[in-house]
């Protein structure tokens, strides 16, 4: 055996995966004012912070569907099971904070998965403005996101 089906299924079919992803547009390159605002919902401990700061276009997808929960699974577990069968993945620390997300994101679902969708308490969303990039004049860091 030389790889998984995955592996050969992409080698056999010739598929460059980098020519499929979407080019970058600057909103890609930095954290946009949601996803500013769902860090500071979610619990200190569980900021990823080392994602925002070297994947913000990662962490801008997670907040804009963390209100829709089989979206966010979806999402998130793309990122943590590989089915292209050559992909590189994270970094350890990074893939920690997807993990740790990851934990977040199962216990707001447990509830849904038992049948009690109403004991889930209502999930704020976003605001209805549209998205936008917000510059600073001084570099903040995702640590010093005050509650």
């Amino acid at each position: 055996m030389t790889g998984s089906p995955a592996r050969d299924a992409s080698a056999a079919a010739g598929v460059d995966w980098s020519q499929t992803r979407a080019p970058l547009v600057d909103d890609d390159r930095v954290m946009l004012s949601h996803t500013h605002s769902w860090l500071r919902s979610i619990p200190n401990g569980m900021h990823p912070k080392q994602l925002c700061r070297h994947y913000p276009r990662i962490a801008n997808r997670i907040a804009t569907s963390w209100c829709d929960l089989p979206a966010v699974d979806r999402l998130l577990m793309d990122l943590m099971v590989d089915r292209r069968g050559n992909r590189m993945g994270f970094p350890p620390r990074i893939r920690q904070e997807i993990d740790r997300l990851y934990g977040l994101h199962a216990k707001r679902m447990t509830p849904l998965l038992r049948g009690r969708v109403h004991s889930v308490p209502p999930i704020s969303r976003p605001a209805a403005e549209p998205l936008r990039r917000v510059r600073l004049r001084t570099p903040v860091s995702v640590s010093s996101i005050k509650r």
